[in-house]
């Protein structure tokens, strides 16, 4: 469960800060299935960092019950000069789960076994990738799951599995899904807000909500040719 409370959200940085969020209220129950369309730039990955606890707002609160992950595909915590068995004792001790539970889920979802003696920063982009996802996936439920754009990953087949499993896993748990991609968010979710001018607005029709944003960005463009 998360519960935001007038929560004023700023651009990373010192100079040069805007408004993501401000005055921003919502809740996210267990079974919830939320949708937050965005436009790129608009800020929310900085969102999603903060409602899964890697960052802090600026203003309000975000209370958390039970566990939340981080946003799924999140490479951030693995690191480079460590070796992927290194890495996943590291997660296994942060989620409080055995190191042996742990490799044996992200092996086998990734099939990268062979690779457990390899340092981070020699693995592909995909292999990276791969693997995050699976260890976000592989904290256990009912929990509530952040996905920043990401909600699949690798080659078709593989991006099916990742379907079956995060489906599986929202049997008991709850979804904060934030994506430019209206199509997406029709397909994991039943509540929707968009994002816009420093709003979380809450919305019936997604389509409209595009337009909105396709509206403002073509505002925004204009007024920065303007002061040109």
């Amino acid at each position: 469960m998360i519960e935001v409370r007038d929560m004023t959200l700023m651009t990373p940085g010192l100079r040069h800060r805007r408004v993501i969020l401000s005055g921003a209220s919502f809740r996210v129950a267990p079974g919830d299935r939320l949708g937050i369309l965005a436009a790129p730039g608009s800020g929310k990955s900085t969102l999603a960092r903060v409602l899964s606890g890697i960052d802090r707002p600026d203003g309000g609160s975000v209370r958390r019950q039970g566990r939340v992950s981080w946003p799924i595909g999140f490479a951030g915590f693995l690191h480079p000069e460590l070796t992927v068995a290194e890495n996943l004792a590291t997660l296994a001790r942060l989620v409080g789960l055995s190191a042996h539970d742990v490799t044996g889920f992200c092996t086998e979802f990734t099939g990268i076994a062979g690779l457990a003696g390899r340092r981070m920063k020699t693995l592909t982009p995909t292999q990276r990738a791969t693997l995050a996802y699976a260890c976000a996936l592989c904290v256990p439920g009912p929990a509530t799951w952040i996905a920043d754009e990401v909600i699949s990953v690798g080659e078709p087949h593989h991006r099916r599995l990742c379907d079956r499993i995060l489906a599986e896993r929202l049997d008991e748990g709850a979804l904060v899904f934030l994506s430019r991609n209206a199509r997406q968010l029709k397909i994991w979710c039943d509540r929707f807000m968009v994002l816009i001018a420093g709003r979380l607005v809450p919305c019936d029709d997604l389509d409209v909500a595009q337009q909105a944003l396709e509206l403002e960005a073509a505002s925004r463009l204009a007024e920065g040719r303007g002061a040109a």
